[in-house]
Order: structure tokens, then sequence, then C-alpha cells
């Protein structure tokens, strides 16, 4: 696996599809997987050392989330961002304009 410019990808050996070294993840929240998403999956990628930032992304609202650290031995911290702003992701170095992020490709302009 090559380097993505945050460092090489470690592959599992038991999935050719994941990686076990992420720098981000990104989750769009479901009605039947957001307890879990929120929970004991974040409990779970806690554990993942290279993790720096979780983002959550509502599919009902215009609501992206963002718990991030710096490093292993720092607190996740959140911050978040609704209709009208913007949120810095900044494992991933970008900004996230969430009513660009919201809009639908099939309304007419």
């Amino acid at each position: 696996m090559g380097d993505r410019g945050c460092g090489r990808l470690l592959g599992d050996p038991d999935d050719p599809h994941s990686v076990i070294n992420p720098v981000a993840i990104v989750e769009v929240l479901s009605d039947s997987t957001e307890a879990y998403d929120r929970g004991e999956k974040f409990a779970h990628y806690r554990r993942i050392s290279s993790l720096q930032e979780y983002i959550l992304i509502s599919q009902h609202t215009q609501r992206v989330e963002s718990y991030f650290r710096p490093s292993p031995a720092v607190s996740f911290t959140l911050t978040d961002a609704g209709p009208g702003q913007t949120l810095t992701l900044r494992s991933l170095d970008c900004v996230l304009n969430i009513d660009a992020l919201y809009l639908d490709p099939l309304l007419p302009e």
C-alpha cells in the first residue's frame, strides 16, 4: 500500500479492503446504527493509536461532528457545524462547507 501523505497505510491481513492505521474515519449516521456508531463503535475506534479524527455526518439534518485528538495521549474533543457554517477537518487539512455537503445534485440550480 502506498503513502497517501499521512504515512504508510498498513493493510489488514484479514481484510484486503481495510487498513489498520487510519488517521480519519467518516461515518454517515443512519437511524439503525447511530447509537452504535456513537457508542460501542467509537469506543473501539478510540483504541486505534493512529486515529486523529472521527467524523459523524447526519443524514437527516445539516450537522457534521468532528471528534479530534492530536495524539493518542490526548482525549478527543468535539467540534460541530450546521447550516451556513464550515468545519475544519484537522486530520485531513481541509475545510468542509456544510451547505455544499448537503446540496442535492438532482435539484435544478
